[in-house]
């Protein structure tokens, strides 16, 4: 009998703690530093010729890479993960990068069907600016995420912001 009582406490103890967790990880936090107008700010300060990066990629591919998300979440993305995917373990990393309040990913991992564009740093700076403010001013809803599936607009927002400081940790001054 011990052993029984044993068990059935392990077990509810396993599942108060897989539910807690996962109440967790679905509860967005707010976190003010996501906030667009931030980033842009950011960015208008941000001379980009004189930065290099700790990424295998340079500056002007960093930079033109996350103008091309953006591009993406109002076009649409060329490529998706499969559905099955795009409704559990995307939106669930999602959930994860949006408590923390940061996104961790493989910074040097293309966009399925991104298309390199050769500018220069300052110009895919520009090129970042006018994305996210062709965003911000972007009425129907955003395209689904090639990993994250439906986003709400709010929710993408956060979701380039936090792509945006994920790839500029690699960056610094000169």
């Amino acid at each position: 009998m011990k052993r029984r009582t044993a068990i059935l406490s392990l077990t509810a103890a396993g599942a108060t703690a897989l539910a807690g967790g996962l109440a967790y990880v679905a509860v967005p936090r707010d976190h003010p530093e996501l906030g667009m107008d931030r980033l842009l700010a950011q960015l208008h300060g941000l001379r980009a010729d004189g930065i290099e990066t700790a990424s295998s990629w340079d500056v002007a591919r960093t930079l033109n890479h996350l103008a091309q998300s953006v591009e993406f979440s109002m076009s649409g993305y060329p490529d998706l993960k499969s559905a099955l995917f795009r409704h559990t373990v995307g939106p669930l990393a999602f959930n994860v990068f949006q408590t923390r309040g940061q996104m961790s990913h493989d910074t040097a991992a293309p966009i399925p069907g991104e298309v390199l564009d050769a500018t220069g740093a300052d110009a895919a700076r520009l090129r970042l600016i006018d994305s996210l403010t062709a965003f911000q001013a972007f009425d129907p809803d955003p395209a689904p995420h090639f990993t994250y599936g439906a986003l709400t607009k709010d929710a993408y927002a956060k979701a380039h912001v936090m792509h945006v400081h994920d790839h500029l940790v690699e960056l610094r001054a000169v």
